[in-house]
């Protein structure tokens, strides 16, 4: 059976009319009833893991529609900052240039270490809160264990700015558990990808020899092709790892944040708000429970102290 997966200029131009139908209906909705409580501005920064696709001027457009709708019940005046890179924003949040930073959870991890973000409120897809990575292989090639790929080719997706990723922190802990330094020495070649749905086809048409994936993404390409589903095997998983993070700066008043936390919970109770949403390429946004972070601190933990024994070799 041949396959034909959906061409990805047609996927991208049915977005960029999705976002333009929004722009046109929306936007009278937010400057002929804005009523802040107060005079305030609310600055929101964004990085480019929070979206998960290339950050280019109609997703930007989207975003600031996004902004826009946060400000036009609970705060005066809203503005998007997008960073390249967490040190801009984390500076940017120690002086107080903006409030509220919108961004992946080893993003945040990192973010933490030089500002005061808190994490507010946490992203879902439809498999849930939690994620779960993968690290996939073809059924028929033999390999059964993380051991089985040494020497061989993996695709993953690479961290859009330009930093170590989650899935490539996962990956090299297991590595340096086994006494793997580096895996660039491990495989043979490693194959990254802008987009994270990509790096499955390679392991299917046989290009690459494993991946690492979401499983909320395997089972969206399983949907789309059974096949994939049933030639691709798990042979390591990670459960209960967080998503995207909505973080504030800790020092804002209570009654601020409160009124942050609300604004972004009404964009699932609206139409505009939940189709916005889904430019981010989530469900739901929710309210940030502690521990919610517990299994990919643990993870980042994990991953720094092998890294720091390894480098003392």
């Amino acid at each position: 059976m041949k396959l034909h997966p959906v061409p990805s200029r047609i996927l991208r131009k049915s977005r960029i009319l999705a976002m333009s139908i929004l722009l046109a209906t929306c936007c009278p909705i937010f400057t002929q009833e804005a009523h802040p409580e107060e005079h305030s501005h609310l600055v929101i920064g964004y990085t480019p893991g929070a979206y998960q696709v290339k950050a280019n001027k109609d997703i930007r457009a989207a975003i600031t529609i996004l902004t826009n709708k946060i400000a036009w019940k609970y705060f005066e005046k809203s503005t998007s900052l997008y960073y390249d890179n967490l040190d801009d924003m984390a500076s940017d949040m120690l002086d107080g240039t903006i409030q509220v930073a919108c961004l992946p959870s080893e993003d945040l991890l990192q973010l933490r270490k030089r500002s005061l973000a808190e994490p507010l409120l946490i992203t879902s897809t439809s498999s849930g809160r939690e994620m779960e990575l993968l690290l996939l292989v073809r059924e028929d090639s033999g390999i059964r264990t993380l051991d089985d790929l040494h020497g061989k080719t993996i695709a993953i997706s690479k961290h859009p700015l330009g930093s170590t990723s989650i899935f490539h922190i996962w990956l090299e802990t297991m590595l340096m558990a086994r006494g793997h330094s580096k895996m660039d020495s491990f495989f043979s070649s490693i194959k990254e990808f802008n987009v994270l749905a990509k790096v499955v086809m390679p392991v299917f048409f046989r290009k690459a020899d494993a991946c690492v994936v979401t499983r909320h993404v395997f089972n969206l390409t399983t949907e789309l092709n059974p096949q994939i589903g049933k030639q691709l095997a798990i042979i390591a998983s990670i459960e209960n790892l967080s998503q995207g993070i909505v973080a504030v700066d800790r020092r804002l008043p209570e009654q601020t944040k409160k009124k942050i936390r609300e604004s972004f919970l009404s964009l699932n109770d609206s139409p505009e708000g939940k189709q916005l949403i889904m430019l981010f390429q989530v469900s739901t946004i929710s309210p940030y429970r502690k521990g919610d972070l517990k299994t990919t601190e643990e993870l980042f933990s994990k991953y720094q102290r092998l890294k720091k024994t390894i480098s003392r070799r």
